[in-house]
């Protein structure tokens, strides 16, 4: 049930809603952690940090920034998080190159939206230029040139821009808590993504089939699974096959500790 808190960021009375393992309260509105509970052993790393929420230390040019960043992933009906938090963890770690740049600053909307691509590249959500500058009413051209000046001016030791990937287990609790809130079943499943972080593959089937084989013995279905993580339910146990064989090969030493529940 809902509760309705005032919000000191927004100065507003809000609707309050848990969110995470621990059910912190959250601002609806503008995202602000409220109130925050103890964390499971195990999950201190799964709460998003917001990026995107101004503070008493920001400049006037870094508000700026986060603002357009609002209104651009507004217009492209971007979720918080993961992506708007990403690219306003990049212009806070980045400002400095971003803000001394006059050809990035001048058309702040177009080099927002460069970024924003960027971003849903490295998660591998592909949207095209020209999608997100019609959109945004802007002009392909211009987003491509600010892409490539953001890949110029931020690049270290000649590569490019490199936003830290989410891994298996990011996923893991990010989807899993929206089916169960059995602590115990997704600190299984995140043991067995520990003990198989080499065998590669899709971080979201990964986690998807190892939850779907820490489940087996529970009423939660790979068709569920499949839907509240996106992919399909063949995904889900295929994945979970692999991860079935590579548990069956596994030293008796590590298959104790994959197969155990804490």
């Amino acid at each position: 049930m809902l509760n309705a808190l005032n919000c000191h960021s927004c100065d507003n009375t809000t609707f309050i809603y848990p969110e995470g393992l621990e059910g912190e309260k959250i601002c609806s509105k503008c995202g602000l952690v409220l109130d925050e509970t103890p964390t499971f052993k195990g999950y201190v790393q799964w709460a998003p940090e917001w990026h995107s929420n101004w503070n008493e230390q920001d400049s006037e040019t870094l508000k700026e920034w986060l603002t357009v960043l609002r209104g651009v992933s507004c217009q492209l009906n971007l979720p918080n998080y993961p992506y708007r938090e990403e690219a306003a963890r990049t212009i806070r770690k980045q400002n400095r190159a971003l803000f001394k740049s006059q050809k990035l600053s001048k058309n702040k909307r177009a080099t927002v939206a460069a970024l924003i691509h960027l971003v849903l590249k490295e998660y591998d959500k592909i949207r095209s230029i020209k999608e997100i500058s019609k959109e945004l009413s802007l002009d392909h051209r211009a987003v491509m040139k600010q892409e490539w000046l953001l890949n110029k001016t931020l690049k270290t030791k000649k590569e490019h821009m490199r936003i830290k990937r989410r891994t298996s287990i990011d996923y893991l609790h990010e989807y899993a808590t929206k089916i169960t809130t059995n602590k115990e079943l997704i600190f299984r499943a995140e043991n067995i993504l520990n003990n198989i972080k080499r065998s590669g593959g899709n971080p979201i089937g990964l986690a998807a089939g190892a939850f779907y084989y820490a489940a087996k013995k529970t009423k939660i279905s790979k068709e569920r699974i499949g839907e509240t993580f996106g992919i399909s339910e063949r995904t889900v146990y295929s994945n979970e096959a692999k991860i079935r064989k590579l548990i069956e090969f596994a030293p008796t030493e590590n298959l104790l500790m994959l197969v155990a529940c804490p």
